[in-house]
């Protein structure tokens, strides 16, 4: 590690700058067989300035085996080298312009080198963080390989690391975010830092309970990094800590136009299996989707991967949804079917949906003259009019709370055009066979049968006739109704009632 400039860790970068400073000495990385916590201590392989960079490989909590204490002496800086480090660090601060940083690690690729830099810049504590939230998203890469570089040789820390994240207030308004910063911490992809980094944000915004969207946004933005097994973790041993970030992200301004929340559930939706605790944050965030076009087609993909999982989690021991769980459900199909502006992936979310009440029907035709039919297929027949219910819940809800009767309409039309295929002889009254019709045609049918009641829409579109018909079981038939009618009742539950 390069020797200390200044050990007041000042306020500004480039100030009390020392020409003549003794040539920089690796740190050497200590570990001993008892646990390694990634709140106290940093990661324990050594560096090797010749290595590739990659993830931190010390599990957090496990013990350290047949670790290589003998650390690799990194190069020190020559003098020019420490001079033009200087320099781009005292440019970099007075210019508000971190591009000089980045400059200066794009010509010097040695990781040792970089490892100096980033010791040297991280001694400015919250100075450092705000200039580096200011980087460009192609420099991003290169200020992530650096961080990483320094944290795995042990010359910045944890302690360090935390340090430049600023205080309530610095950062969360006046234009000035901490999502540049935390996109370089998750691109380290080292579950240390990006824990470390998270935990911090978290202490500061819960410490008052404050609305902190650009806190809240950084927060995401940075377990989004965490490889799937450390997600499921960090979800695990911090199980108020989404809730909290959840709670501040959905600001109009800074939340709104942010990709954050959908690339957290991109990560959780890669725990494989699912978990409750990243069905939880599914459910959870269904609140917080709004009109955010990447947070709506992470949901979807969410749901098109762990369909059966979420359904298990949100329904009773019947087969049923619960009133809560087909709340969120009917605002979560508001979201992605029946509202604009359209996602990237919503079309096959829509063959998705059929094709998912599609194979449940099929399931329960092997039942067709069972008298009485099993308990599982009761429990499917349930399951499927909660899922039902759900969908036409989510419908009424764009058309009666939301008011976006076209979009709704729209989303209507293409869920039945969709089922041509897997239901070709049901009927649409006064328009004839479903395999017959275009999709203009439903559409418009769609867009009547709502004029003609449009104080009762919920009995206009006969979209869940069009499954109960084709169920030949009576008592089946009866069972998916009664499931339906009770998911579909619960719509008011949504929208965060």
């Amino acid at each position: 590690m390069s020797p200390r400039i200044d050990r007041r860790a000042p306020s500004k970068l480039g100030s009390n700058l020392q020409k003549d400073a003794e040539p920089p000495q690796a740190r050497t990385p200590t570990a001993t067989t008892s646990s390694v916590k990634y709140q106290t201590q940093r990661n324990a392989d050594a560096f090797q300035g010749a290595a590739p960079r990659g993830r931190a490989q010390v599990a957090f909590g496990n013990s350290v085996a047949a670790l290589n204490t003998n650390a690799v002496v990194a190069p020190a800086l020559t003098p020019d080298q420490q001079a033009s480090a200087e320099q781009a660090q005292v440019d970099a601060t007075n210019r508000q312009d971190p591009s000089y940083l980045t400059n200066w690690l794009k010509a010097h690729p040695d990781p040792a080198q970089q490892a100096a830099f980033m010791d040297r810049l991280f001694q400015y504590g919250p100075a450092a963080g705000q200039l580096l939230d200011k980087a460009s998203e192609e420099d991003l890469p290169v200020l992530s390989a650096a961080l990483d570089a320094a944290y795995r040789s042990g010359a910045v820390t944890l302690d360090e690391l935390t340090a430049a994240v600023g205080s309530h207030g610095a950062g969360s308004w006046s234009g000035e975010t901490h999502e540049t910063l935390a996109k370089i911490i998750a691109g380290t992809g080292n579950p240390e830092l990006i824990t470390a980094y998270a935990q911090r944000e978290l202490e500061i915004m819960t410490a008052s309970n404050p609305a902190d969207p650009a806190r809240a946004v950084a927060i995401a933005t940075a377990l989004a990094g965490l490889p799937p097994d450390k997600l499921q973790e960090f979800l695990k041993n911090n199980p108020d800590a989404l809730g909290h970030v959840l709670k501040n992200i959905n600001d109009p301004i800074i939340g709104g136009g942010t990709e954050a929340l959908g690339k957290l559930l991109d990560a959780a939706s890669a725990i494989q299996p699912a978990t409750p605790e990243s069905i939880k944050l599914f459910m959870d965030s269904i609140g917080h989707l709004g009109d955010n076009p990447e947070s709506r087609a992470a949901a979807a993909r969410f749901f098109t991967q762990h369909a059966d999982a979420i359904l298990a989690a949100a329904s009773d021991a019947s087969g049923s949804i619960g009133s809560a769980g087909a709340g969120k459900l009917s605002e979560f199909f508001t979201r992605t079917l029946f509202t604009e502006p359209s996602f990237e992936g919503q079309e096959a979310f829509h063959s998705f949906i059929t094709s998912k009440l599609g194979d449940m029907q099929a399931q329960l035709e092997a039942e067709a003259h069972a008298n009485p039919p099993s308990q599982d297929a009761q429990r499917l027949a349930r399951s499927m009019g909660s899922l039902v219910g759900a969908i036409e819940g989510g419908f009424l809800l764009s058309v009666e709370e939301l008011n976006k009767r076209n979009e709704a309409v729209e989303g209507m039309a293409g869920l039945i055009f969709k089922l041509k295929d897997l239901l070709p002889t049901s009927s649409i009254p006064g328009l004839g066979q479903l395999q017959n019709l275009t999709i203009d045609q439903i559409q418009n049918w769609v867009t009547e049968a709502l004029k003609k009641k449009p104080d009762d829409p919920q009995d206009a579109i006969p979209f869940h006739q069009l499954f109960g018909e084709s169920i030949s079981n009576p008592a089946l038939r009866s069972v998916y109704d009664s499931a339906r009618l009770t998911s579909l009742e619960n719509r008011e539950l949504g929208l965060n009632h």
